[in-house]
């Protein structure tokens, strides 16, 4: 499976969606990688997650957005203009397979409705995150990755209980 730049992922999820404080966008391409893990074993990108106090986070996609959003509060919000996202729904059809499309969009459908904090305590209860921050406080700073594996684990165990 072709794997993508999660930069460019993130401008297909701001396009689905639309305006998102930072913190948000990083739970969202979390949550889409981890059920693409569990349903086609691969990754989406080859980045790793890092686990930061606020959760789950691509430091490519950060770096991105940093100086448009300063820290990653709920106030701060990011957008996609409608040129820039007419181009990135060419090069995600022309990348993606139409289930690995499918999947994406049931993601945001199902995830994109929660607010920012509520993504956060989802990923924060969650074995991934709390294995890579490895008994680290709830302020400690951590660039751990969050294991490809452990998600894979944990986001198949989960599919197969809703399966179920």
């Amino acid at each position: 499976m072709e794997r993508i730049d999660p930069k460019l992922l993130a401008e297909y999820i701001l396009g689905k969606i639309g305006d998102m404080p930072h913190l948000k966008l990083q739970k969202l391409l979390y949550y889409v990688n981890a059920w693409h893990l569990a349903n086609f074993d691969e990754p989406l990108f080859d980045e790793e997650f890092e686990a930061w106090v606020h959760g789950p986070v691509l430091r490519s996609v950060w770096n991105e957005y940093k100086d448009v959003l300063g820290l990653m509060t709920v106030n701060n919000v990011v957008c996609v203009s409608e040129d820039i996202k007419a181009k990135v729904d060419q090069s995600i059809k022309r990348l993606l397979l139409p289930d690995q499309i499918e999947l994406i969009d049931d993601v945001l459908d199902e995830y994109g409705v929660e607010t920012a904090y509520r993504l956060e305590c989802y990923t924060h209860s969650e074995t991934p995150w709390r294995e890579a921050r490895n008994g680290l406080g709830p302020t400690d700073v951590c660039t751990g990755h969050i294991s490809t594996a452990t998600t894979r684990e944990y986001y198949k165990e989960r599919l197969m209980t809703i399966d179920e």
